[in-house]
């Protein structure tokens, strides 16, 4: 069973954490100091800085998954965007099929549900199911870094419940993870410093790095689950 204390154990103690924590930070930070001036130059910084933190929790996924004993990536940080621009290129694709789809399948259901409270419920359930086949796609693909490896459809509809089910307890965990994280550090700037304050906005531009790896952990571990453990299945009945 996939472990979030494993996860941030294991990111914690990796080489470097530290060090790429405020590494991959620093453009975060800046992404939010060109909002705050409203900079137009924040559009163009935030696609670089989105794709790097994608690149980032793709690299982490492939290195849990794959057995490496180190969870986040090097510093090379054109590595990491060349994953992060590959990653969105093999994937983009599924996400904006299955999206179009998750609307259409909304929009259908409107026609026998008009009661906009139940049509809420109806949404989430639909949102997720295609938000599962959309994450196994993702985990097929960072296993491998190969396109079709996220298309693997029968992968998607073998597996597709149980990554649902494990992202849907990842959440809360995460949540609670960074809140014991964040709340501490939080109050004692707020102390001494006031909130907001730069040094408060890079502290939680760190613990969205971290918080990345964590994801990017815990997701390996979910893969190795439930889709791995299909595929050993499905072997052993072909023997």
């Amino acid at each position: 069973m996939p472990s979030i204390i494993d996860a941030f154990e294991e990111s914690l103690q990796d080489n470097h954490t530290l060090s790429k924590c405020v590494i991959f930070a620093i453009p975060i930070y800046y992404c939010i100091d060109l909002y705050s001036k409203e900079n137009p130059l924040f559009y163009g910084m935030s696609a670089i800085t989105f794709i790097l933190l994608f690149g980032f929790l793709i690299k982490c996924t492939t290195n849990v998954r794959n057995g490496k004993d180190y969870v986040l990536p090097s510093f090379n940080i054109f590595s990491i965007i060349w994953a992060g621009i590959k990653g969105l290129i093999a994937i983009g694709p599924l996400l904006a099929i299955l999206s179009m789809a998750a609307v259409f399948v909304c929009k259908f259901l409107e026609g026998f549900f008009p009661n906009p409270d139940s049509m809420v419920i109806w949404k989430y359930i639909v949102w997720g199911l295609f938000g599962s086949f959309m994450m196994t796609g993702y985990l097929s693909y960072a296993k491998t870094f190969k396109i079709s490896d996220a298309y693997n459809f029968k992968a998607m509809a073998d597996s597709c419940v149980d990554v649902f089910a494990g992202v849907f307890f990842m959440i809360p965990q995460i949540i609670i993870v960074d809140a014991l994280i964040i709340a501490p550090v939080t109050y004692l700037i707020w102390i001494f410093f006031g909130i907001p304050h730069p040094i408060a906005i890079f502290f939680w531009s760190m613990c969205l790095v971290f918080t990345l790896s964590i994801t990017g952990h815990y997701l390996a571990q979910v893969d190795y689950e439930t889709i791995k453990r299909k595929d050993d299945e499905d072997k052993n009945s072909l023997i």
